[in-house]
């Protein structure tokens, strides 16, 4: 425990970066990092003799080599080369010249030299601790043999490419350090407006993964991983590295849906509610923030993890909420622990924007699915109301009643109401008919029966990062319309229908991970076996994964493996088609690597089908592509 708190002052040092000041949210896009530059070669195809200077493109980054090999400089190939010692330490903080009273850490401008340390001696790596300006190519990653902590800062990483971060060697660590960890932050904290966002961290999977599977054997606790000041939100990516002990402060979040506040009713006591927009590792909503920067009060109340705030600034951009700081630079927010061993520790500034009108009426948006031509076109086990919620329901007719605390979710059009009997003028929310991966969840927390005696499900909204959580009230307890989330009777065999995939584990409380299934991949199941008010599907090599219907089907599904494209097509970074990435020509064959639907949290309209692929997101409109199966 000595050690893992020494950890954690260590992280939070090193990651003091400038001092956050509030006013106006410059929102504009930051470059990202620039694709284009040369890629150094290998050292071992350009042979140096031991005399020669290896070519360092910052002074500062040769001083830092120099000092880890115990010479005054220049650095020769022959020093490197010729090292002793079990592990190279690359550290700015051991340099003579460092300020400790600093509160910008050295900003290297180019770690051009850095792959000459492929020269090393075999089983020999480094241990590295640097912090880059933006822009800096990491191209001299690329092979870089780790041995111990990779620990770098660099802002606007958004949007860059990361191959040669996930190419690096990372080795045993002769020094079998519990204090071993792996950083990939900013450097302004609160303020990294370009910085990695939840689907920029996916693209670095195998660096996370090599660096996790070379944990100490005299580790304990989980492996140690910084991603602090950059733009995440949604830390369930980590989960299939626990145990781990996870480092997010500093960070930015912005909110992607507007808060609705009608000027003309809006007073001071005006009370508006900001749902968290952070997700824990185990999905589950964590609000960290104190204070309000957009009221003369700074102050809020919580009703669970949502945020109330009143007195509002008028015609204020965006409302910001953060954590407190009570303890000088650093901030007081106390970790979140975890069955499994794990640990997460985050906080950041959530954003927000705010549209000062009144909102618009969810009512004059259609529940329609209808296809017309041209729109896009849906999954088999999507193409009609009476088909899917036929299927959904014949398994579950021995469950006409969720139990209390149990989840259900709305296969058919529904409203959320304020009493058991449904008045239209009564009606707090409204629910279009979803795709199955993106239906909206409610907890049962009692029921009730209307004037004429149908059942309702007295319920509250879970439905995160959409502008209804945390809504309470009544919804239909008919099966035809509300099932159960979790399915009931055994199967043969189970489809992985969630967009991220689900993970196996050993024992049935979902704890000690085996492996990954991706999207598409089909199951076999031997058993169903209930774990609390949950589900779980017991598979053929004797572990479990969720029977939860939003992430797995009993139906049979059928995904194109390509497209061809009809016409020239744009890709796009988002499912929602937003951050063009570049396009496809006419008749290119594309690789399909899973689907996904539009607007996931966004009841009010019917997601539209998209295809996932290298790099981003295309359409699945049958009028500019042809699926291959």
């Amino acid at each position: 425990m000595k050690a893992h708190n020494q950890m954690k002052q260590f992280l939070l040092a090193g990651l003091l970066g400038t001092v956050m000041t509030v006013g106006g949210v410059a929102m504009t896009q930051v470059p990202a990092q620039a694709a284009d530059e040369p890629t150094t070669g290998q050292t071992t195809t350009e042979p140096h003799a031991d005399q020669d200077q290896v070519e360092f493109g910052d002074p500062t980054l040769e001083k830092i080599v120099a000092n880890g090999l115990g010479v005054a400089g220049p650095v020769t190939y022959g020093e490197i080369r010729n090292y002793s010692g079990k592990q190279l330490a690359l550290n700015y903080f051991k340099l003579s010249e460092y300020d400790q009273n600093a509160t910008t850490p050295i900003l290297l401008t180019s770690v051009e030299g850095l792959q000459s340390l492929q020269e090393l001696p075999n089983g020999i790596g480094v241990s590295i601790q640097v912090s880059l300006k933006s822009g800096v190519s990491l191209a001299p990653f690329k092979g870089l043999p780790v041995s111990g902590s990779f620990n770098f800062q660099q802002d606007n990483m958004h949007n860059g490419d990361f191959t040669d971060l996930n190419d690096i060697n990372f080795m045993t660590d002769p020094t079998q350090s519990s204090m071993r960890s792996l950083r990939i932050s900013g450097v302004t904290k609160y303020q990294n407006f370009g910085g990695l966002t939840d689907t920029d961290i996916q693209k670095l999977k195998p660096l996370f993964a090599k660096f996790s599977s070379l944990r100490p054997n005299t580790l304990t606790d989980g492996i140690r991983v910084t991603v602090a000041h950059q733009r995440l939100s949604d830390f369930t990516f980590f989960k299939q590295f626990a145990p781990i002990d996870l480092l997010a402060i500093g960070e930015v979040e912005v909110a992607p849906q507007k808060t609705y506040i009608d000027p003309d009713t809006f007073t001071q006591d005006t009370e508006v509610r900001l749902p968290a927009q952070v997700k824990g590792l185990d999905g589950e909503p964590v609000q960290t923030s104190t204070y309000v920067y957009s009221n003369d009060s700074h102050k809020l109340t919580m009703d669970g993890t949502d945020a109330l705030v009143k007195g509002i600034t008028p015609n204020i951009k965006y409302i910001m909420i953060d954590q407190e700081y009570l303890t000088e630079n650093y901030p007081d927010v106390a970790p979140i622990e975890y069955a499994d061993g794990s640990e997460l520790t985050t906080d950041g500034v959530q954003y927000y924007p705010v549209a000062w009108q009144k909102a618009p009426d969810e009512s004059s948006d259609s529940s329609s699915t209808t296809q017309t031509p041209g729109t896009d076109t849906t999954l088999p086990d999507e193409t009609s109301s009476s088909t899917t919620s036929a299927s959904e329901t014949s398994d579950e007719a021995d469950q006409a009643v969720a139990p209390k605390g149990s989840v259900v979710y709305a296969v058919k059009p529904i409203y959320l109401y304020q009493r058991p009997t449904f008045k239209h003028a009564e009606r707090q929310a409204k629910y279009v008919k979803q795709p199955r991966i993106n239906r909206p969840m409610f907890v049962v927390t009692g029921y009730a029966q209307s004037v004429n005696g149908r059942a309702r499900y007295l319920v509250k909204d879970v439905n995160h990062h959409s502008k209804t959580t945390g809504k309470t009230g009544y919804i239909t307890a008919n099966s035809r319309y509300t099932v159960p989330v979790y399915y009931q009777k055994k199967a043969t065999k189970v489809t992985v229908i969630n967009p991220a995939g689900v993970t196996a584990y050993r024992q049935v409380g979902l704890k000690k991970r085996v492996t990954h299934y991706r999207q598409g991949t089909t199951l076999k199941v031997t058993g169903l076996k209930h774990y609390r008010l949950t589900t779980r599907f017991k598979l053929s090599n004797g572990t479990y994964v969720t029977a939860n219907r939003k992430l797995v089907t009993t139906q049979k599904t059928s995904t194109p493996a390509y497209i061809r494209t009809k016409t020239t097509i744009n890709r796009y970074r988002t499912v929602n088609l937003t951050g063009k990435r570049g396009s496809y020509a006419a008749k290119k064959r594309v690789k399909v690597l899973g689907w996904a639907y539009s607007q996931p949290n966004n009841f009010a309209k019917f997601g539209t089908l998209r295809y996932h692929v290298a790099g981003g997101y295309v359409t699945a409109n049958a009028k500019y592509v042809q699926a291959i199966r």
